[in-house]
């Protein structure tokens, strides 16, 4: 019986040291921001404030390292739920809204506050970031801790390829220095020729930038029982099988049709032996599930 339906199970353990600071961190600037913001409306003295702010983040830094810890799967319980991540954005976009009213004097305005607001803004967005990208990178190796039964590169063909790509930005810097021409500025005129440059040196071979075999940092694919993950250097997608309704092979491609999503379009050239991901694919989407055997990497 397939359990696509069903959630994968999690095997967590203690959060690295890398979540917990990152935790720390966040929470500190979170916690330290609205209290600053708090000040400043209750028209706290600026002295006051840089007196206790560096300490109350330090300690709230380091509270929040203790209390990732001893929190058991805290990374995998946001990383799960894509609200849970999207909660973490909550406090950068409360400081945004906080400037908005600001500018719109729908709260008293002044020189502290927006510069305190922006500071914190800037602050806690990368954090919010940091915490969202560790934490869906966690959940994604604790639900997928099996071995693979299949794996291979992902070479994307069609709109995603980097052919498609390529001819795009070239075509943007040939239409974009023509217009610069025709505004009078003859330098931007060395952009299309550029453009040209590059597309006949493509074309030739003699510098195919878009050929998918000369890609830096090609993603990889690995099918395992709770889905396919998409691998990138630094970020790990988990995709359920029951988010895949279709996976068939052409010619040319291996394709994973995706529900409401952008299809996957894999290159089969790269892949060593495309009917057996194929059929590894399949039985794992089956729940017959055989890691022996199955697997073909690049």
């Amino acid at each position: 019986m397939s359990s696509h339906g069903r959630a994968p199970p999690l095997e967590v353990d203690t959060p690295d040291i890398g979540f917990q600071a990152g935790f720390g961190f966040y929470l500190g600037v979170v916690v330290v921001g609205v209290a600053a913001i708090a000040g400043l409306a209750a028209d706290v003295s600026t002295a006051t404030l840089l007196g206790v702010l560096p300490t109350a983040l330090t300690v709230v830094t380091i509270a929040g390292h203790v209390i990732a810890r001893r929190s058991h799967g805290l990374p995998e319980r946001i990383g799960r739920s894509r609200w849970r991540r999207a909660a973490c954005y909550v406090p950068p976009l409360a400081f945004a809204v906080t400037l908005f009213a600001a500018t719109f004097e729908l709260i008293d305005p002044g020189t502290r506050i927006y510069l305190v607001t922006v500071v914190f803004a800037l602050l806690s967005a990368p954090a919010a970031y940091g915490i969202d990208r560790m934490s869906r990178n966690r959940y994604v190796e604790a639900a997928t801790a099996d071995e693979p039964v299949a794996t291979w590169q992902y070479h994307p063909v069609g709109l995603l390829s980097g052919r498609t790509s390529f001819t795009v930005v070239v075509g943007l810097l040939i239409g974009l220095g023509i217009l610069g021409a025709l505004l009078g500025r003859l330098r931007a005129l060395l952009w299309p020729v550029y453009g040209v440059v590059m597309l006949v040196s493509t074309r030739l071979g003699r510098r195919n930038a878009a050929d998918s075999s000369g890609r830096w940092n090609v993603p990889t694919l690995r099918a395992h029982r709770a889905g396919l993950v998409v691998q990138r250097p630094f970020a790990r997608t988990l995709l359920p099988w029951d988010a895949i309704e279709d996976v068939r092979l052409t010619d040319d491609e291996l394709v994973l049709e995706r529900r409401r999503r952008f299809d996957l379009h894999c290159d089969r050239d790269p892949i060593d032996d495309p009917e057996a991901v194929c059929e590894a694919i399949e039985r794992t989407r089956a729940g017959t599930v055989d890691p022996i055997g199955a697997s073909s990497s690049v």
